[in-house]
């Protein structure tokens, strides 16, 4: 069984407006399948089934203000209210005070502990974060120190951030899926030819590892810009993506879960965050493990208990 996470960022559940919220505009036949057939809108009914699970999440953790990336993905990885810990919602990096708890519950690290007790080896690699990031971020983050969220649960895990190498043998995926935004663009045949090859990769990637994290990043983008077109620009080409792996994933073996961190690009009336609630689609094999879940810290928590009861252990 596999487990492939596409998070999105900066993504919630507005209005039904087509002025301001381009989930309510736009042409997206593979987000509406991923929930029953409805819009992704604030009143687009629960979906409640064994294979298929929509539902809206909290993303505020209690705390005032607008929710920001640095501790709503913190606790969305981690299970932990690293909105509480740090007194406030900061962001886009992660905030001090969740240094610890990312370095000790991000959900590779606590996905590898629970893959060690099961088999009693730890051999294999059961986490993997698709993403591909150029020689730049690297030269970056050696002169700053400051890691994103992902990667830093990366950091504080065994898996490896994948780069251009990667890229070229076909196991690794650019944040915009095809490569537009590469330094130089890339060579011949390193990109995918498109989203759909795009999503072949990911499932390609996600068939080696038990559970495999993509994260998408131009939707919070598009959303600051408060730019409509580029709103239905980016979420047609994740619509693209998400076609085909709906149609090629193998729904027996394989259960795709995509969720955001914070609303953003629902409500292009202001170029903030958002306190609406954010999305949870999950679709395939346990999609139901996700019933229970409420808020984006109950996400981790619910994956893990998932892979627990499917272990050998379990």
């Amino acid at each position: 069984m596999q487990i492939l996470f596409v998070f999105v960022d900066g993504i919630g559940l507005g209005e039904d407006d087509a002025d301001v919220n381009p989930f309510a505009r736009a042409s997206l036949p593979a987000f509406e399948r991923l929930a029953g057939g409805r819009r992704w809108v604030r009143a687009a009914p629960v979906v409640d089934l064994t294979d298929l699970v929509f539902r809206p999440l909290d993303a505020t953790l209690g705390v005032k203000g607008l929710p920001q990336s640095g501790t709503g993905q913190a606790s969305l990885f981690t299970g932990v209210n690293c909105a509480r810990l740090a007194g406030r919602h900061y962001g886009p990096y992660p905030h001090s005070n969740t240094r610890s708890v990312l370095a000790e519950k991000n959900i590779f690290r606590q996905i590898e502990a629970l893959e060690r007790a099961a088999d009693g080896t730890g051999a294999d690699q059961p986490a993997a974060f698709a993403n591909a990031y150029p020689d730049r971020f690297f030269d970056y983050v050696k002169r700053t120190d400051r890691w994103t969220v992902t990667t830093r649960c990366c950091l504080e895990s065994s898996v490896r951030i994948r780069t251009e190498a990667d890229l070229r043998k076909g196991l690794a995926v650019p944040a915009d899926l095809v490569g537009q935004k590469w330094p130089g663009g890339g060579d011949d045949g390193m990109m995918p030819a498109s989203e759909g090859d795009a999503a072949r990769r990911l499932l390609r990637i996600a068939a080696r590892h038990t559970f495999t994290l993509f994260e998408y990043y131009l939707t919070d983008k598009a959303g600051h810009k408060q730019s409509m077109a580029s709103g239905e620009r980016v979420l047609g080409s994740l619509d693209a993506l998400l076609s085909t792996l709906l149609d090629e994933m193998d729904s027996a073996e394989t259960l795709l879960i995509l969720t955001s961190d914070h609303g953003n690009l629902e409500d292009l009336s202001t170029k903030t965050h958002t306190r609406n609630p954010v999305p949870l689609a999950a679709c395939g094999a346990g999609a139901d493990a996700l019933r229970a879940v409420r808020s984006i810290e109950d996400v981790t928590p619910a994956v893990l208990a998932h892979l627990a009861d499917r272990s050998p252990a379990g």
